[in-house]
């Protein structure tokens, strides 16, 4: 026995709007981050290529009344990973690359983990190296870019566009 549908014009178009929006919800990536983080200690030296970026915002760690907006940046995803996090510091586990405080200091503060997290550094960098083309509550992009390699620091030079993926309640 044989089955025949006959859909209406109408239909044929919706049906087809609703699976090229599933296709694209799959190509298209609001985490994107480009670019590369290099650092050198000692005798060994990373030259990373970054893949993600994303957008947290929470509470800063010494003072909960205020509220800061993060970029972590990676050579991996990591969206499953922080929805599950219950605080803000849990996140920091995961991060093989670099994370940015935007709003807890004068200047930007940032951290690099590297070599699942044996090597480790943190240090401030001039607002000014924070280029931002989209700076809304729930969507930063732009670029970060800067060299503190004479000061034994990264070199950093990443493109992003990012939306605001969660909102932590607690930082601990």
């Amino acid at each position: 026995m044989k089955t025949h549908f006959h859909f209406r014009a109408g239909q044929v178009r919706l049906l087809l709007t609703a699976c090229t929006m599933l296709l694209l919800s799959f190509i298209t990536r609001t985490d994107v981050g480009k670019g590369k983080l290099a650092y050198k200690t000692g005798s060994k030296a990373f030259d990373m290529q970054i893949k993600s970026a994303y957008f947290i915002a929470g509470p800063d760690g010494f003072d909960s009344g205020k509220t800061i907006r993060r970029l972590i940046f990676t050579t991996n995803t990591l969206d499953d990973k922080i929805k599950s996090c219950g605080a803000m510091n849990c996140v920091d586990q995961y991060i093989e690359g670099m994370q940015v405080d935007l709003d807890a200091a004068p200047r930007l503060l940032y951290w690099i983990s590297l070599n699942n997290q044996l090597v480790q550094y943190s240090g401030t960098a001039q607002n000014e190296f924070l280029t931002l083309t989209a700076d809304t509550n729930d969507h930063l992009a732009g670029t970060l870019k800067f060299d503190q390699s004479a000061s034994g620091g990264p070199v950093v030079d990443i493109t992003f566009d990012t939306k605001l993926l969660k909102t932590f309640a607690k930082a601990r």
